[in-house]
């Protein structure tokens, strides 16, 4: 775009000197080129600030890492890869013997307590009546009633090691968490389920409209407000700009994050210049329903502001030859 702006203003030089009949010399081609340096310049520094665009734009779709909550090896692989799935339908299964036996251990120590429970009960009975008629000491039915507390406190303790060791076998099941799918599907079975957070057996993608995000340069940000028009251009989809607005101006980026860990933060750790995230929506998301837009798309954003808005015709020009170009090559 920049050549054709300078070819056009040579061209019009050019006809400016033949219907003028100025003279060809050093000082009128020196001055018509100051002045063309001069107006080119000046469109450029005032679209670039005013009309700003993002080469740094891209789908993004949020993801869940899926691991179990339990230990052990893995049984079955039931789900298949991009294959829509409900919530709660399986994805894989762990071995649930160990869990099995757990639960058939704490459910025979609950019954075996039960009946030293039920047997206590009836000694206290029979301790308390004999202790009526003066045939047993108050000692010995304190002492049966320790022993009915101890065996009823056993119990309540059991009761809860049940219900966990339930809960343990119910998640040798893992299922998806909400409605989407799973993608590159690793997992086979006898591989071992550990439990490591953020690092998961499969990748869950959730069923959700894909968001769009566009990272501008610090100095057009501050012109970029939230309900501008934008123009959205992919490269999966050459030669066609879509109409968008922006939706939201974050207001941190990575630069200027800082978390407690005992460290002080050092400017130079972070000597990298930052961008503003911009976050964009089409104004009709129907024209590219069924286009190749997985996620993770690149895509160059243009963002037009109230400001010069002029020159924001030279912006759409720009942006649509740059998505030509993807015809030939990845622009």
């Amino acid at each position: 775009m920049e050549t054709l702006i300078v070819l056009s203003y040579i061209a019009l030089c050019v006809i400016v000197f033949k219907v003028c009949k100025l003279p060809v010399n050093k000082w009128s081609v020196t001055t018509a080129s100051v002045i063309g340096l001069f107006i080119v310049g000046w469109i450029f520094l005032y679209m670039a600030m005013y009309q700003p665009v993002s080469r740094m734009a891209r789908l993004y779709s949020v993801t869940t890492p899926i691991t179990s909550q339990v230990e052990g090896l893995v049984t079955n692989v039931y789900v298949k890869g991009n294959e829509q799935l409900k919530a709660g339908d399986p994805l894989y299964q762990i071995d649930p013997t160990p869990f099995q036996d757990e639960v058939n251990r704490i459910q025979s120590d609950l019954k075996r307590t039960q009946s030293a429970i039920d047997y206590f009960q009836a000694e206290l009975t029979r301790y308390q009546k004999l202790g009526s008629k003066g045939f047993s000491s108050q000692e010995k039915v304190d002492q049966v009633k320790t022993n009915l507390l101890k065996q009823k406190a056993s119990k309540s303790e059991y009761q809860s090691q049940l219900e966990l060791a339930k809960f343990n076998l119910s998640k040798t099941l893992v299922t998806a968490p909400t409605d989407g799918y799973v993608t590159q599907v690793a997992l086979r079975p006898g591989m071992k389920s550990r439990i490591v957070p953020f690092q998961g057996n499969l990748t869950f993608v959730h069923k959700e409209d894909k968001q769009l995000f566009a990272a501008f340069k610090q100095a057009p940000a501050r012109y970029i407000k939230t309900g501008y028009p934008a123009e959205v251009t992919f490269n999966t989809i050459p030669g066609h700009a879509y109409k968008a607005h922006v939706v939201q101006v974050n207001d941190i980026f990575a630069q200027g994050a800082v978390s407690a860990s005992g460290q002080m933060t050092a400017p130079e750790q972070s000597a990298q210049q930052g961008r503003i995230l911009v976050k964009v929506e089409l104004d009709n998301p129907e024209l590219v329903k069924d286009m190749p837009l997985p996620s993770g798309t690149d895509a160059h954003v243009a963002v037009y502001s109230p400001k010069w808005e002029m020159f924001s015709v030279v912006r759409k020009v720009i942006l649509r030859m740059q998505s030509w170009q993807n015809w030939l090559f990845e622009g």
